[in-house]
């Protein structure tokens, strides 16, 4: 898709998680083709205060020699086209495109309740899913001021709960969600890799967002959430409840917070404590089998 500048701005929204997610963009942009795994998710633009705020521009970007410190040059999508800096009160993301003649820059304010987007001149094919990648990132900061957090896991629905898998790249969660698929009976795939989970007045919920790894499974839908599991391979099938500290220890590496951000951060453990209290959490060493997601669905829902 070739962009041309435009003066003209056109607003497109977004409910996530019961939050909602706004882009400011030019109208030469048109969102719907480009973020695609949005469409179940777009609402209409109401004079009403989002509670994110994304601004795509075409302008150049308010680039300086000093982009601020460098806190981290990692990052699994992107590799090393990938930055991210810490500038006074912004936090400043770029990423390479993938000719490498061209830069993308997202300017964030200390929350990530504000950013903007800046589109190279040099557009590529990918432009979509960077925005989408950006907008994951900017959510995951932000929602946690909503008593939100984003995790990383792979969730079944069964019968109207959610069931969230959790577990080190490769441990085997999306694995273990096709078998409760397969082997359990009313059981329905929610998100592969980045749902959000919300405390709320009726209880703590999880939600299907856009964001959902590799496996196109992008539902506007939120159920209770029954229970944390965290996964490891093992020889044998054993299940065990973790209580307590152990039970927020198993979660913790699983939950989407900077920790450059002491606010941000600090506010993402007591949100997860709060949700630990009142969800519980079990821890299943497994084998890839039919047994192990027939262990894992006993010891849930006769509890």
């Amino acid at each position: 898709m070739n962009i041309t500048k435009s003066p003209e701005l056109a607003q497109t929204r977004y409910r996530i998680a019961d939050l909602t997610l706004e882009f400011n963009h030019p109208a030469s942009i048109a969102l719907n083709p480009i973020l695609l795994s949005f469409s179940g998710f777009q609402i209409e633009a109401t004079e009403d205060k989002a509670d994110i705020v994304i601004n795509l521009s075409l302008e150049k970007p308010p680039v300086t020699a000093d982009l601020g410190l460098l806190r981290t040059d990692e990052s699994i999508a992107w590799g090393d086209r990938f930055r991210f800096y810490e500038k006074g009160d912004t936090f400043i993301t770029t990423i390479v495109n993938d000719r490498g003649n061209g830069t993308w820059y997202q300017y964030s304010n200390r929350n990530f309740e504000q950013s903007t987007i800046y589109i190279p001149e040099s557009t590529t094919d990918e432009q979509g899913a960077v925005i989408t990648w950006m907008s994951m990132m900017i959510f995951g900061q932000a929602s946690l001021l909503h008593e939100t957090i984003m995790i990383h896991a792979s969730v079944v629905n069964h019968q109207g709960t959610g069931v969230a898998f959790l577990g080190k790249s490769g441990t085997g969660k999306s694995t273990h969600s096709r078998l409760w698929l397969t082997h359990i009976p009313n059981t329905v795939l929610l998100n592969d890799d980045n749902p959000a989970v919300r405390i709320t007045k009726d209880g703590v919920f999880i939600y299907g967002t856009p964001w959902s790894g590799k496996t196109a499974c992008y539902k506007n839908e939120r159920m209770p959430l029954k229970a944390f599991i965290r996964l490891q391979q093992a020889p044998a099938n054993t299940f065990t409840w973790q209580p307590g500290l152990k039970g927020f220890i198993a979660v913790l590496p699983s939950c989407t917070a900077i920790r450059w951000n002491k606010d941000l951060f600090a506010g993402m453990n007591t949100i997860l404590e709060k949700i630990i209290s009142a969800v519980p959490v079990g821890y299943l060493q497994c084998l890839p089998d039919a047994a192990a997601a027939q262990l894992c669905h006993s010891s849930v829902f006769s509890s």
